[in-house]
């Protein structure tokens, strides 16, 4: 009986794990977003909300590289994310960010 009652337990928490684990998301940019939205939401979390992220997309930071506008804007609009619970409005950005299950990252820029 307890061999059966540990292999229960055993497999509930190797399913329930295992769910949790490939259940990370993270938030990018909408490719619906037009680049005045996008520009807006790096301005406000570059200006005052996350300006310690910033650094990453600037010209020798691990995330310039591609440097397009979409590309660093998933960047830090993924940082307020995560950092904000991985909330589906902490990705709204005024209809300009997407979450998704796939992760983002690349070469040496991680998206956490």
């Amino acid at each position: 009986m307890f061999s059966r009652l540990t292999l229960i337990f055993f497999l509930f928490f190797l399913v329930n794990h295992s769910h949790h684990v490939s259940s990370k998301t993270w938030c990018v940019s909408d490719p619906s977003a037009t680049d005045a939205q996008l520009q807006a939401n790096l301005d406000w979390l570059c200006g005052s909300v996350l300006p310690g992220s910033c650094v990453l997309i600037n010209r020798g930071g691990p995330c310039y590289e591609p440097n397009t506008l979409t590309n660093h804007a998933s960047y830090i609009m993924n940082d307020y994310y995560q950092f904000n619970g991985g909330t589906q409005e902490a990705c709204d950005f005024n209809h300009s960010g997407r979450i998704v299950d796939t992760n983002p990252s690349y070469g040496g820029c991680v998206f956490a």
